[in-house]
């Protein structure tokens, strides 16, 4: 599939064009959006996370404060949409919220050897964590979510998170148990942001989502010939191939750039990728 060079060259990648129907129509809500993270700082990490790019893009346009997740991160069963009163973002999910019920956010990662915990963690991106042998998990729960306030209790207190802002609250100290049976103390944080009211744009099925980039797929050949340095993919130049100019562009559309480049043209990727154009604009890309 590749066609590698020492410095700058091109490679050929082969695609192919598919029909918008064969996939479904890529989910868009908007409503109130909070997101909750439950940090130790006092502790080592043990694995520093292998993500290259967040799921997650939040960034503004000229008529809307949108949040983009380019790959799935809802569950598989989710409540229709017109039931949603908001939605909740965590290190490890997201969930949409319903009037009639609280909702215990995902914040600890249970595995088979005991429980990962953030260190310094990234909205449903990367993060350092450390794996400890036993844990006891802080009670956190969101009671009411509405475009002005986050209601929540915390071990067992009420706070009110106004919107526009975040706070880092401090938990009480806890024991933990390490993997190699050593016991030490740490001190939760629970990091608790909410810009209030945004869009969120998010593949329904599996694929990955991408706005248009004003590209028109019908101009693009297959295969393609694409820009690389060093034999990789070159982000820039393949921008410019295709007549975007991606400098323009908000900086976290320019990251959205470069996930939709790897992932529909990456020249050192096995097999081939298919592309289909919804009529909004948006590009859907599956392997």
């Amino acid at each position: 599939m590749s066609n590698r060079g020492a410095n700058t060259s091109e490679a050929t990648v082969e695609w192919g064009l598919a029909p918008a129907e064969r996939f479904a129509s890529p989910l868009t809500w908007t409503g109130p959006y909070v997101e909750c993270k439950l940090e130790h700082p006092d502790l080592e990490p043990t694995c520093l996370g292998e993500q290259f790019f967040p799921d997650s893009i939040p960034y503004e346009t000229d008529d809307e404060q949108r949040v983009f997740y380019w790959r799935r991160r809802l569950p598989d069963v989710v409540p229709p949409v017109r039931e949603w009163t908001g939605v909740c973002a965590t290190t490890h999910e997201l969930a949409p919220l319903r009037a009639e019920f609280n909702h215990g956010p995902t914040l600890v990662q249970s595995c088979p050897d005991g429980s990962e915990l953030v260190v310094d963690g990234t909205i449903v991106g990367d993060s350092k964590t450390a794996l400890v042998a036993a844990y006891s998990q802080p009670d956190i729960e969101l009671v009411r979510v509405t475009p002005d306030a986050v209601e929540l209790t915390v071990e067992g207190s009420s706070r009110t998170i106004s919107a526009g802002t975040c706070e880092r609250i401090p938990l009480s100290r806890r024991s933990v148990e390490t993997t190699g049976g050593a016991t030490l103390s740490t001190r939760p944080e629970l990091v608790v942001r909410f810009p209030g009211r945004r869009t969120l744009y998010h593949p329904n099925g599996e694929y990955c989502l991408f706005p248009s980039f004003g590209i028109d797929l019908e101009t693009v050949p297959s295969p393609v010939e694409v820009p690389t340095a060093w034999g990789e993919l070159d982000y820039d130049r393949l921008a410019s191939a295709f007549g975007i100019d991606i400098a323009a562009r908000p900086y976290p559309e320019r990251i959205l750039w470069q996930a939709f480049a790897v992932t529909a043209f990456d020249p050192n990727a096995a097999g081939s990728t298919e592309i289909a154009q919804f009529p909004s604009g948006a590009l859907a890309v599956r392997s």
